[in-house]
C-alpha cells in the first residue's frame, strides 16, 4: 500500500510539473510541521494566483505519506514579503481526506536574491476532526533568464 501511495504521489507531481510551460517559473519548498515534513513543487508564487503540490514525507516516528494540492491567492505583495491565503485538498494513508484554508506569509529576506523565501503558514483544517496546523519552511523560485 505504501508503494502504491508513493507511486501515486510521484505521478501527480509529474503531471503537475508537466502542465506548466518550459518557460514558466517554478518553485520548490521544504516545510516542517511538527513530526511531518512536506516537500512542495509549484507555480510562480509572485503571480496573483499560484498553486503547489506537496508530498507529506513521513519518517521513523510518523511513517505515513500523503499528497496535498493547494491553490493560493496573494492578498498583498511587496518586495520584502507576500501575504497569501487559499484552499488545500489532500489525502494521506491515515485519513480519508483532508481540506483546509491555508494562510501564510512569505518573507524574502535577501534584497539581492528575492527568489529565496522563508514561509510561515497556518492552516485550519479538517482531517478526522477540526484542527490547526502550523508550518515553517524554505522556498526557492527558479527564475527564467532576463
Amino acid at each position: 500500500m505504501k508503494n502504491l501511495t508513493l507511486l501515486f504521489c510521484f505521478f501527480i507531481l509529474l503531471i503537475f510539473a508537466g502542465t506548466t510551460s518550459v518557460n514558466a517559473q517554478m518553485h520548490v519548498g521544504v516545510y516542517q510541521g511538527g513530526i511531518l515534513n512536506h516537500i512542495g513543487l509549484g507555480t510562480n508564487p509572485e503571480k496573483q494566483i499560484f498553486g503547489e503540490a506537496r508530498i507529506l514525507a513521513g519518517d521513523v516516528v510518523n511513517p505515513f505519506i500523503g499528497l496535498e494540492v493547494m491553490g493560493q491567492y496573494n492578498l498583498k505583495q511587496t518586495d520584502w514579503y507576500n501575504a497569501h491565503a487559499g484552499l488545500m485538498l489532500g489525502y494521506t494513508e491515515f485519513d480519508d481526506g483532508r481540506f483546509g484554508l491555508p494562510v501564510g506569509l512569505s518573507f524574502k529576506p535577501i534584497a539581492a536574491h528575492r527568489q529565496f523565501a522563508v514561509v510561515m503558514e497556518g492552516t485550519p483544517m479538517y482531517a478526522f476532526d477540526f484542527t490547526f496546523r502550523a508550518l515553517i519552511g524554505l522556498r526557492y523560485t527558479f527564475s527564467k533568464a532576463d
